[in-house]
């Protein structure tokens, strides 16, 4: 059984009093330089997001980097400014316990992907950023780098059911084109026990800079592709499949939503170094 998160004075869980805003307005400027040179990024469709809390859905890419996000986050808190309506990450705990990337990640707002915590972001007006897929997804092979892979997983649904806030699909593409991966990876990951010791399901061979071949992935750096996000329209869940909803029908309704998105999205990409 998992404990409940610790309270703030307020009643909610003290992850979620983590994001410092002045922290995210200092890195704004450096994430903008990096998006603007290095991906020359391009985010679409904010103007589809209600002026509610939400929960944004997005396809996971890029290994252990996920310039994606990086992009994203970025976009949105200039979009929306860094105090008006917060922005969280629902992420592996592993991130949120690293020791240097840990404590920025905090900081920009990633919390444990853990349901108290979402409800308690979206009781108090914000919305969170989930991305289903998890390792699974980001370290799915190159070949597959227009395809939605959340491998069945289905708590995303009963989270923003539960919470009874909208789902807003977010897909992009560019990011697994800033390195190589080989193979599927999740055999590799049962036979050597990764998935049982740290929840990682992939561990598949890839190429990147300066690791060259490598099992899984480390930081790397991600060569300089052009990455293209699209923010999708509102689903809500509850007006279209009601109070108890046949989670296989949901689940394929929201994947082939957002892989009609994706794909679209992709067709826009020739080279992806030249965008």
């Amino acid at each position: 059984m998992t404990a409940s998160p610790p309270p703030t004075d307020d009643g909610g869980p003290i992850e979620i009093s983590g994001r410092d805003p002045e922290f995210i307005r200092a890195m704004l400027p450096r994430m903008w330089l990096a998006a603007t040179l290095w991906f020359r990024a391009d985010v679409d469709g904010f103007e589809n997001v209600p002026d509610e809390p939400v929960l944004f859905v997005g396809n996971h890419s890029g290994g252990a980097n996920i310039p994606d996000t990086f992009v994203f986050v970025l976009a949105y808190n200039t979009y929306f400014t860094v105090s008006g309506r917060p922005l969280y990450g629902l992420g592996h705990e592993i991130i949120t316990r690293m020791p240097v990337i840990g404590w920025a990640s905090r900081k920009m707002g990633v919390v444990p992907a853990d349901p108290e915590i979402a409800a308690a972001i979206f009781e108090r007006g914000g919305s969170a950023l989930v991305y289903p897929g998890g390792d699974v997804e980001s370290l799915r092979p190159t070949r597959d780098r227009n395809k939605i892979v959340f491998d069945g997983r289905k708590g995303f649904l009963k989270l923003a059911h539960t919470a009874g806030v909208k789902i807003v699909p977010v897909v992009a593409t560019g990011g697994q084109d800033t390195f190589y991966v080989f193979n599927d990876g999740r055999r590799l990951a049962r036979l050597l026990r990764f998935d049982k010791l740290f929840r990682i399901k992939s561990l598949p061979i890839s190429l990147s800079i300066p690791w060259g071949f490598l099992p899984g992935d480390l930081p790397h750096i991600p060569l300089p592709v052009k990455i293209r996000i699209q923010v999708m329209e509102p689903i809500d869940l509850g007006e279209r499949f009601g109070d108890d909803p046949d989670w296989d029908k949901a689940y394929d309704y929201v994947t082939s939503v957002m892989q009609t998105g994706l794909s679209r999205l992709g067709a826009k990409t020739v080279i992806p170094l030249v965008g």
